[in-house]
């Protein structure tokens, strides 16, 4: 049989935050999914873009392009879109990572990382987090002075989520060097400040930093997360490259529809958020007086810092019908839902608080 490229030799798998298909959780807490669906107008348009489904797509979604660069204030050669900020990612690191390259993180991070960076032949350098979960800036411009080809920055960071505030992020992008990539993944951006400012602080920053690429995704607080909208935003000349590496067609036209009728109803996005950041608060208070140590967080999660009980925790909360995503001797991320959601997790909480003495 021919034999895979040895590349993919000692990859990791991608997890789920479920237990699979046709197992059924109550509570869906570990895929940071928002847990509304789509408004009647995003449905609706979705149903409009099907009926012309026998038709070819934009070639690059040129109209969604077009529309999220005047939200950015950028021009329209300066954004990209994929099927999830996850497709860009990959596309980058191929674009700009040969076998041998360094590529350097902050971890733990997003788990897709390991596989899209050792997919691509390139060596993935993993600087640890601080005592508070946060990124170690410090420690990250220590790694990069061994010509580091990529530096990926996930801020707010996946799954603590925890961030660097506008100054600190600043500082670090400021003393990268010119001719290292970055990208700053910012899938949760939405949950970390304002709207205006989420919208206007990438077009700030690539005009300071050339080298610079900012990720973002309709997944989360566009409550899309099954239709895989993502996009990019940075120089030209970086999104030629991605382009370049690109398969033609990105975006079904159902996706982009969806895209296009959500960025019309920023109001309903606005709710959503509102709603996650309540539940959020309610979660922190309520785990935190329970004793456990959860990361402060600028996400729609939280991170519990349960270590080598991440596993039995998991497990003890499946059993109350609650999905959580485990990393397994590390933690336990829980994905903000409802207020049912989050009473249900508090219950289930305060029971193995109350098993082990914790208070």
């Amino acid at each position: 049989m021919p034999k895979p490229s040895a590349r993919l030799t000692g990859l990791p798998g991608y997890g789920r935050g479920r237990a699979g298909q046709g197992v059924a959780f109550a509570h869906r807490l570990g895929s940071n999914e928002a847990p509304d669906p789509p408004s009647a107008a995003v449905q609706a348009a979705v149903a409009t873009a099907m009926a012309g489904a026998h038709r070819y797509p934009d070639l690059r979604g040129e109209t969604l392009v077009e529309t999220l660069a005047r939200r950015h204030g950028l021009p329209a050669d300066m954004v990209a879109v994929s099927a999830g900020s996850v497709t860009m990612l990959d596309q980058l690191i191929r674009a700009y990572c040969d076998p041998g390259d360094r590529v350097v993180t902050p971890w733990r991070s997003y788990e897709a990382y390991p596989i899209i960076v050792g997919g691509a032949g390139a060596c993935l350098v993993e600087v640890p987090l601080d005592g508070d979960h946060r990124l170690n800036a410090a420690a990250i411009l220590h790694a990069c002075k061994s010509e580091a080809r990529v530096v990926i920055v996930c801020n707010p960071n996946n799954p603590t989520g925890t961030a660097l505030a506008p100054t600190e992020l600043e500082a670090l992008l400021d003393a990268i060097p010119e001719q290292t990539l970055v990208i700053l993944d910012e899938a949760y951006a939405d949950y970390a400040d304002e709207a205006g400012m989420v919208a206007s602080s990438p077009a700030r920053r690539l005009s300071r930093h050339q080298n610079l690429v900012v990720l973002r995704t309709f997944s989360k607080a566009w409550g899309l997360a099954g239709m895989r909208v993502g996009y990019c935003l940075a120089d030209r000349s970086i999104v030629a490259a991605a382009n370049a590496v690109a398969p033609p067609f990105p975006l079904p036209a159902t996706a982009q529809a969806a895209a296009l009728a959500a960025l019309a109803e920023e109001d309903v996005v606005a709710t959503r958020i509102a709603a996650s950041l309540e539940q959020r608060q309610c979660m922190y208070e309520g785990l935190a007086a329970l004793g456990f140590q959860v990361a402060v967080s600028k996400a729609n999660f939280v991170w519990l810092a349960v270590a080598g009980e991440a596993e039995a925790l998991t497990q003890h909360l499946h059993a109350a019908g609650i999905a959580v995503r485990c990393f397994r001797g590390e933690g336990v991320r829980v994905t903000t839902g409802t207020a049912a959601d989050t009473q249900a997790l508090l219950t289930a909480a305060a029971m193995w608080a109350a098993g082990r003495g914790m208070r």
